[in-house]
């Protein structure tokens, strides 16, 4: 995995990412962690320019299991965020089932002529 304008620091085999190292994206994004055959592989971290990042175990290139912490530390939990925006963590959808407000409710029904 190698991008124009991108950049990695660590252990090489035949040219490609062996080991623990650092790569870092044109866009500043940076992964430090384990790479394995040019490829991100085992325990790794992606750090984004606006300060959050994903904690990720990585198999061949590809993330297996991880969690995002926003900048803010708040955690990204996949259970308890199903109609929320990763931007801005407003709600976006509305679910069918399971959604209670945080406050009081009121409900006004217009009928339609």
């Amino acid at each position: 995995m190698e991008f124009t304008g991108s950049s990695y620091k660590g252990p090489t085999i035949n040219g490609r990412m062996e080991g623990r190292g650092e790569y870092t994206f044109p866009t500043e994004t940076k992964y430090e962690g384990e790479t394995k055959d040019g490829m991100f592989h085992g325990k790794g971290v992606l750090y984004f320019p606006n300060g959050s990042k994903y904690e990720a175990t990585w198999v061949n290139g590809k993330s297996q299991q991880g969690t995002f912490i926003f900048a803010d530390g708040l955690q990204y939990q996949e259970k308890d965020w199903d109609y929320c925006d990763g931007h801005d963590r407003r709600f976006y959808t509305e679910r069918c089932s399971g959604l209670r407000p945080a406050g009081d409710l009121f409900q006004n029904l217009l009928e339609q002529h």
